[in-house]
């Protein structure tokens, strides 16, 4: 079925090329595909051919097909060609087990990349009248593009995100040239694109006060774990991952300290363990019913967002905390705040990047020294207990009555 339509719309293609056609477009006007011949700056079309076919997928290999035969230097006929030729790598993987994420990956990319150009570059042709994808490569057209890219696209990063699509375009047709058209202009004009676009202002992220810090610890909770994963983002300087990686065999009381086996970076690391986040981590061991071995994990394996979600219900219920930035990082974040307040220079040991200076003896000496930020948060948590503890209880779809294992 396929090659009959493929030989039919051959032969229709050839004799729209002798009437002036240079491009091709395939639509649907009806129930069956269909592909239009046209001239480049001629609104009117010169002739059209139904396929005679719903299927897209055959509709499509057919004018892959018939866009290998046409040499054009159009922009727009090559942004299809390339669109084309990005899905049909993508294919390859298509069908293979093992691949198959990859493959569902790799297709919304080249999706997204074929609407970036279509959106962009396609409109930057025509509103400057480039009909020849050679005309792209000059210096002069290339810093126009970038400065329309200034005025019509909102974000920055975005912006950013449509000259990287741009580029591997350009580069692709290059290659296929004998005369190269990448030169040492057009590697100049857009050396830096991301200066000349300009720098996304850094959002600051939220932090919580140090009352706010008082309450959280002043708050108890029904999920015995979700409180023991809040005090060791805020307290220990935990993140998601090395918390999630901790054994019972990595903590040492007496020491008052944490060996975090499974740091940022692959490299172990120590960290604090004040008497405050003993007794959350005592809490779970008095709550389990079965036995408990060195090698065990301290807490049940479960989803980030599962977890980050009911943090996030927690730090609203609690001290009214609401917004996408207030979750687990903000608790590191806001224990760092807290103890740098009073203590300054503290906050790097308290997040763990203190101890991870290797060019220093105070690395090899003081590696599994906490007494510091230990006593800072061990005097707080005296001082929380003296003012009392209260109990919350949070709804069900907010959140940690429900065990973090389900």
């Amino acid at each position: 079925m396929k090659d009959i339509v493929t030989d039919n719309a051959r032969e229709w293609w050839m004799s729209a090329k002798s009437k002036g056609a240079d491009y091709l477009r395939i639509i649907k006007p009806s129930r069956y595909y269909a592909i239009e011949a046209c001239k480049y700056g001629v609104k009117a079309r010169i002739a059209q051919k139904s396929l005679g076919t719903s299927d897209e997928k055959v509709a499509r290999s057919v004018y892959s097909d018939l866009l290998t035969t046409l040499d054009s230097v159009d922009p727009e006929v090559n942004i299809e060609k390339y669109i084309l030729h990005k899905l049909r790598m993508a294919e390859c993987c298509q069908g293979k087990k093992d691949y198959e994420r990859l493959y569902q990956s790799r297709i919304k990319t080249e999706k997204t990349n074929a609407s970036r150009l279509k959106a962009h570059l396609l409109p930057f042709c025509k509103h400057y009248r480039i009909r020849d994808i050679r005309e792209l490569y000059r210096r002069d057209n290339v810093g126009k593009y970038l400065e329309y890219l200034q005025e019509t696209v909102a974000g920055i990063d975005t912006a950013k995100a449509i000259v990287k699509t741009t580029k591997a375009f350009l580069h692709w047709y290059d290659f296929k040239q004998d005369t190269p058209l990448v030169n040492r202009d057009f590697i100049n004009a857009y050396s830096h694109y991301g200066k000349k676009l300009g720098y996304k202002q850094p959002k600051l992220k939220p932090s919580l006060t140090r009352d706010q810090c008082k309450d959280i610890l002043a708050t108890k909770i029904v999920d015995i774990e979700l409180r023991a994963i809040i005090i060791a983002h805020l307290v220990g300087g935990l993140r998601d991952a090395e918390i999630q990686g901790l054994r019972w065999k990595d903590l040492d009381a007496d020491g008052g300290y944490i060996k975090v086996m499974a740091a940022k970076g692959g490299i172990p690391r120590y960290a604090q363990f004040p008497q405050i986040m003993q007794e959350a981590f005592s809490d779970i061991q008095h709550h389990r019913t079965e036995r408990l071995f060195p090698n065990d994990y301290v807490f049940s394996q479960s989803s980030y967002d599962s977890r980050n979600r009911k943090i996030k219900s927690f730090l609203r219920a609690a001290v009214g905390a609401v917004g996408k930035d207030y979750g687990s990082n903000c608790l590191r974040r806001s224990g760092c705040d807290c103890i740098d307040d009073q203590i300054p220079g503290l906050g790097g040991r308290q997040l763990g990047h203190a101890i991870n200076d290797r060019t220093t003896e105070t690395y090899y000496h003081n590696k599994r020294n906490f007494n510091a930020v230990n006593q800072f948060w061990n005097d707080l948590w005296a001082e929380v207990k003296s003012e009392g503890i209260h109990m919350v209880y949070l709804s069900d779809d907010q959140s940690n009555v429900v065990n973090l294992s389900a």
